[in-house]
């Protein structure tokens, strides 16, 4: 049902973005290209726990009893008509992807009338260099990549084009847009989610981080490169928010931009021990995650469950003074513990009616369903139907 598959999607999304954040924990003082990738694989994990969901055949198992005019005891209400809790939250969801992707299209936008707007300056590495009504370097495009840079640029000295160049063609090299896109997408899918927005923003500072990496391998001097970034980030007013800008950083991510050139070294690239444990229970935490708790639905290579022992439904006085029958439709998951759980209500009658019929189902005893000889959680619907004799 509904409210299954949005707590399942909330906590193996949480799970997997928690894991990425204590993967960068582990990674700290480590090659930031390492922890931008750790980055990119939680949130486009986290991202796919939402569409994952849905991939599962729809088939169903029905059963048909009669109970007997018995009176019903005291039961639990099934779902009736109207709006449920689940149902208002999906809207409410729903609501919040298109205002996220409203807000990436103004990006778009922006971000097109840039580059119409823009003047050829040089080609550079596979991309494009122009001039552009913009505030601070950046790289935009993912198959044609393109180098924006500021009006500004054509007075730069050489020293500080080079190493805004280099920063730039390290972007494009890295495909760095490309995460970029996925970050939005995870953003829209799981704007409610604290942490995707933690995870997105350390993502886009790793990447700078990277780039200033290739930068001072390219033998750019830290003090020298320091400046350049300071000079950036003073004249700093981009909103291309698709786009990789280079100066585009709070006070507090400009700071650990400093100490990281101070701190770099041509040696600390490579991953030590610990860069080789991380990765691994990364990946591992994932699959775990993407298959934990997985309940089939009837369909090849599925074996439906089937009953073992049942009791029939009381009739509850109620209805059976009115004289009124219905069909009560259930929801279920067969356990391999030989139970029913996550008993919902998919067709209501009557709140008496459905509350007896899921009273039954509670007590029922049934054969697992198997996949490939091995018990396994299988969902199906059970029909009862409620006939005065």
């Amino acid at each position: 049902m509904l409210e299954s598959y949005l707590i399942s999607v909330i906590i193996k999304s949480t799970v997997l973005l928690a894991a990425g954040l204590i993967c960068l924990r582990l990674l700290r003082g480590q090659d930031a290209a390492v922890r931008h990738l750790v980055c990119l694989v939680a949130l486009a994990s986290a991202a796919a726990m939402p569409l994952l969901a849905f991939w599962q055949p729809q088939w169903s198992l029905l059963i048909s009893v009669s109970p007997s005019p018995v009176i019903a005891p005291a039961g639990e209400i099934g779902a009736a008509g109207g709006w449920s809790w689940p149902t208002a939250i999906v809207a409410i969801w729903v609501i919040g992807i298109f205002v996220m992707t409203l807000r990436a299209a103004g990006g778009w936008v922006v971000l097109l009338r840039a580059r119409w707007r823009s003047e050829p300056f040089q080609d550079r590495d596979g991309a494009e260099v122009r001039i552009g009504n913009i505030g601070t370097p950046l790289t935009c495009g993912m198959l044609h990549p393109l180098i924006l840079l500021p009006e500004a640029a054509r007075d730069w000295n050489e020293p500080r084009l080079r190493a805004v160049l280099l920063h730039e063609s390290a972007h494009v090299r890295r495909r760095d847009c490309m995460a970029k896109y996925v970050a939005q997408v995870s953003r829209a899918l799981l704007w409610w989610n604290p942490l995707v927005w933690v995870l997105a923003a350390r993502m886009n500072h790793e990447q700078e981080l990277a780039c200033d990496d290739a930068v001072l391998a390219a033998g750019v001097p830290a003090d020298a490169y320091a400046t350049v970034l300071l000079d950036v980030a003073r004249e700093c007013s981009s909103s291309l928010i698709l786009g990789c800008a280079m100066g585009n950083n709070s006070a507090a991510g400009l700071r650990e931009r400093f100490e990281h050139l101070i701190e770099w070294r041509p040696d600390a690239v490579g991953a030590n021990r610990r860069t080789a444990i991380a990765i691994p229970l990364l990946l591992l935490l994932l699959t775990t995650v993407s298959f934990a708790e997985k309940i089939y639905k009837i369909g090849p290579g599925i074996v439906a469950p089937k009953v073992l022992e049942k009791h029939d439904p009381v009739y509850p006085e109620k209805e059976r003074d009115a004289k009124t029958e219905g069909t009560v439709a259930l929801s279920l998951v067969v356990g391999i513990d030989q139970r029913a759980h996550d008993i919902k209500v998919a067709k209501s009658a009557t709140p008496g009616l459905d509350a007896s019929a899921v009273t039954a189902v509670r007590s029922w005893l049934f054969q697992p369903g198997t996949k490939n000889g091995r018990p396994v959680p299988v969902r199906a619907k059970i029909e009862m139907n409620f006939r005065l004799q």
